[in-house]
């Protein structure tokens, strides 16, 4: 698909059949470009999914077929594609600039700049700004899968990152790992960058999280849109709010508020959240594994972030399943509170998730691994 929406096979708009094959089943090609990036769809009778292969591997398309919806949100500003290998400057803006909104892997560093030896990061690292070898490794009846391959370049990681989409499921199946390719011990902050929007995304959406410790950042003046008591410690959902009350955290604001908030769930009982829309009759969930995405950071950029380049444009909130927290003050506060992990020398780490959209229900009590969600429908029973 190109950058206007009309699609093409091979992005010069030639129409070329060496597309999606077949007209049942999962299908899978990476023969298409979207503002010039590579791409690749992976597609079934219930999800339409799609990878920017050419920048980061962003999955900017997690299309339910049933309700036609996109659960991920994209970004309101006129953002840039990265070009060739580019790796971000210290700067703060560089990654905002070429994000496309959707969802990002973040390595080797979540959330503020980092200095490192001999270099520095800006926000979220280089793995989301830098083209990945893409490659089909199944495409049959059962299931396809996309391969996704990246070295970075400041730091000596190996990311492979593996997408599959089985027949007639709603979900996809990733598969991620990390290789220290060095000869020190690295440390290091992988995050799933996930962000929903509209229409999944109202005053109608329910947010469901099993049990948890919420705490959330000392504001000082970089928040002054927010809603919820700075630097606070809270069971998840009731956070204390900064006019002296109580939030409901389950509870959406509607795209009419002003509001910009950022908290971190720590201590989750089971690995999962599920953001609930019965008004659509849709909701998305994911599974991931405790160890090593001890936390969540759940940004909410509900109409009232107002630096550059949002201006309280964006209704989105931020459900980013990370090895560390808190976001700033990387990384000396991140080993004060014993969350900063670290790869050996020649060691893979890996993690699996599990993203599904799903109907029939108005709250959400459980998400296995493989993707099955249960909770309550309307009539307050149990169903799945």
């Amino acid at each position: 698909m190109n950058g206007n929406g009309n699609g093409s096979r091979n992005g010069n708009g030639s129409g070329s059949e060496r597309g999606l094959r077949g007209t049942t089943g999962p299908r899978i090609s990476t023969d298409f470009a979207y503002r010039g990036i590579e791409t690749a769809i992976l597609e079934n009778e219930a999800l339409r999914v799609m990878v920017l292969t050419g920048k980061g591997g962003d999955i900017v398309e997690f299309r339910d077929k049933r309700t036609d919806v996109d659960v991920l949100w994209r970004t309101p500003h006129e953002w840039t594609p990265p070009r060739e290998r580019y790796v971000p400057t210290a700067s703060e803006t560089a990654w905002n600039e070429h994000y496309p909104g959707g969802w990002q892997v973040n390595l080797p560093v979540a959330g503020g700049g980092w200095e490192i030896d001999g270099s520095a990061y800006g926000i979220h690292g280089e793995s989301a700004l830098l083209p990945w070898d893409a490659e089909v490794v199944r495409d049959d009846s059962e299931a396809v899968t996309l391969r996704l391959t990246v070295d970075l370049v400041r730091y000596p990681f190996s990311v492979e990152r593996e997408l599959t989409l089985p027949a007639g499921e709603s979900r996809l199946e990733i598969d991620e790992s990390v290789t220290n390719l060095g000869e020190v011990p690295l440390e290091y902050v992988w995050q799933q960058h996930v962000t929903l929007g509209r229409p999944l995304l109202s005053a109608d959406a329910r947010l469901d999280f099993p049990s948890a410790t919420g705490v959330n950042a000392e504001y000082g003046a970089d928040f002054p849109n927010a809603r919820l008591e700075g630097d606070a410690t809270y069971d998840w959902p009731h956070s204390p709010g900064r006019d002296g009350g109580t939030v409901d955290l389950r509870e959406i604001p509607g795209p009419d508020s002003t509001i910009h908030d950022q908290s971190f769930l720590v201590d989750l009982e089971e690995g999962w959240y599920a953001l609930t829309n019965p008004d659509l009759d849709l909701g998305f969930a994911l599974t991931f594994p405790l160890d090593p995405f001890e936390c969540v950071w759940y940004w909410q950029a509900l109409g009232g972030y107002h630096e550059s380049p949002w201006f309280n444009r964006n209704y989105n909130v931020g459900l980013e399943p990370t090895t560390a927290y808190p976001g700033g003050d990387v990384p000396d506060a991140q080993r004060a509170n014993g969350t900063m992990k670290e790869i050996e020398p020649g060691e893979t780490i890996d993690a699996s998730f599990t993203a599904t959209t799903y109907g029939g229900l108005e709250s959400v009590s459980s998400v296995d691994e493989d993707g099955t969600v249960e909770g309550e429908n309307g009539s307050g029973n149990e169903s799945e």
